[in-house]
């Protein structure tokens, strides 16, 4: 991340991969349009992002808001820097376009995406790996995703990092930006100074013979760690149980090879 742009958002410069960690958003034929979700996100409904996209797909094409049952199945931690609000909103884009038969690739959606916020159109991307620059909604170029490589989503309880709060935190102590091709994240000391718990995390993280890397994931408040190859992968079922013994939240995952538009096409 780096200098402020004139808009007033911070310039983002960030290689970012998707993972098998995922939520599920089942629309379901109905009487009346309803939202419900498996965890209270503390916000009221309507301000859902999943919501907010198939308003504004409505609004776009001028249609009356569908007659839907709307369940998010969440298992993508909230507050964790990991973009699952994001994803919500970018599958209910697709979601609306295939039930109502529209171009998945009408540049209206994007649009919709970048008003919805900035790392959504990260997940109507072709590619599941990319370089994500300008406020984080421009995808400059795109990398060949990485096959396969193990990883464990760690996060302490009840620890949450309002991506804001960092942001202000970050220009207090700003950090230089670094070379895309290091693994490192310039918000990391920031979003520890919001949720100092993560820190702890982190250090332990790092402190793990099985840990090739580890970091802060975007924001904060989780971390991301990896063994290495996926020929390691019963380290990483062995650094999720050390985990958890130490109380924290895990989820193990893999990078992705297949995005939203590949599952929805």
């Amino acid at each position: 991340m780096g200098r402020l742009l004139p808009q007033g958002y911070h310039r983002v410069d960030s290689y970012v991969h998707l993972i098998t960690l995922e939520d599920t958003l089942t629309l379901t034929q109905a009487e009346v349009f309803s939202f419900s979700s498996s965890t209270d996100l503390g916000i009221p409904d309507h301000r859902n992002l999943a919501v907010r996209a198939i308003k504004g797909m409505a609004d776009i094409y001028h249609k009356e808001l569908p007659n839907l049952c709307i369940h998010l199945e969440k298992n993508i931690p909230h507050g964790a820097g990991l973009g699952g609000g994001s994803s919500n909103a970018a599958a209910a884009i697709y979601a609306m376009a295939s039930l109502w038969k529209l171009p998945s690739d009408d540049p209206r959606h994007l649009q919709l995406a970048q008003d919805l916020g900035s790392d959504v159109p990260l997940f109507l991307a072709p590619t599941t790996a990319s370089i994500m620059t300008g406020t984080g909604s421009t995808l400059k170029e795109s990398r060949m995703p990485i096959p396969d490589m193990p990883l464990l989503i760690a996060m302490p309880p009840g620890a949450h990092s309002p991506t804001a709060q960092v942001y202000q935190t970050f220009d207090q102590n700003p950090v230089d930006a670094h070379d895309l091709q290091e693994w490192t994240n310039n918000l990391e000391a920031a979003a520890i100074a919001v949720a100092p718990e993560t820190g702890s995390l982190l250090a332990w993280l790092r402190g793990q013979k099985e840990v090739e890397i580890a970091q802060v994931s975007g924001s904060g408040a989780s971390c991301w760690a990896s063994t290495g190859s996926t020929a390691d992968a019963e380290d990483l079922h062995l650094l999720a149980h050390k985990a958890r013994e130490q109380g924290y939240l895990t989820f193990e995952a893999t990078t992705a090879q297949v995005g939203i538009r590949q599952l929805l096409a």
